[in-house]
């Protein structure tokens, strides 16, 4: 008798968290589907700066985040993003709030603004990134 009530308690134990796994998996979803079109360029740009790969960096930017200068950015959120044109040239300027991991060890959180610019063959590039903090 002992041995049908576990069985029955993790059966039901197994059917409680089935729509919990369906709600963390939307709710993944639905917080994937926010960010904006810029997060995964400027993901793949900070990764690719944190290695120092040059040769993924020049697909997608003509700067680098130098690891060894500026640190190391491995999480971020966008805070805003900014559109200008001229002409046929455009711009965004999107402000991200993120933790940046030193090169004397310190973890600082910084205000950056990554600049991507639209480039000829019609793909976004990172072509700047300031720190409005930092001073010259």
């Amino acid at each position: 008798m002992l041995n049908r009530k576990t069985t029955t308690r993790r059966l039901r134990c197994s059917a409680g968290l089935h729509p919990r796994i369906w709600l963390v998996f939307a709710a993944a979803v639905l917080i994937a589907s926010c960010a904006g079109p810029e997060q995964p360029l400027i993901d793949q740009f900070f990764a690719a700066s944190r290695l120092r790969d040059r040769t993924a960096l020049q697909k997608i930017a003509t700067v680098v985040f130098e690891p060894h200068e500026r640190g190391i950015v491995t999480t971020f959120s966008v805070v805003g993003v900014a559109e200008r044109r001229e002409g046929s040239i455009e711009w965004k300027d999107v402000t991200i709030a993120a933790p940046v991991a030193l090169p004397d060890g310190r973890t600082e959180q910084k205000t950056l603004i990554v600049t991507l610019t639209h480039d000829e063959s019609g793909r976004w590039l990172v072509t700047s990134v300031a720190d409005p903090g930092s001073r010259p």
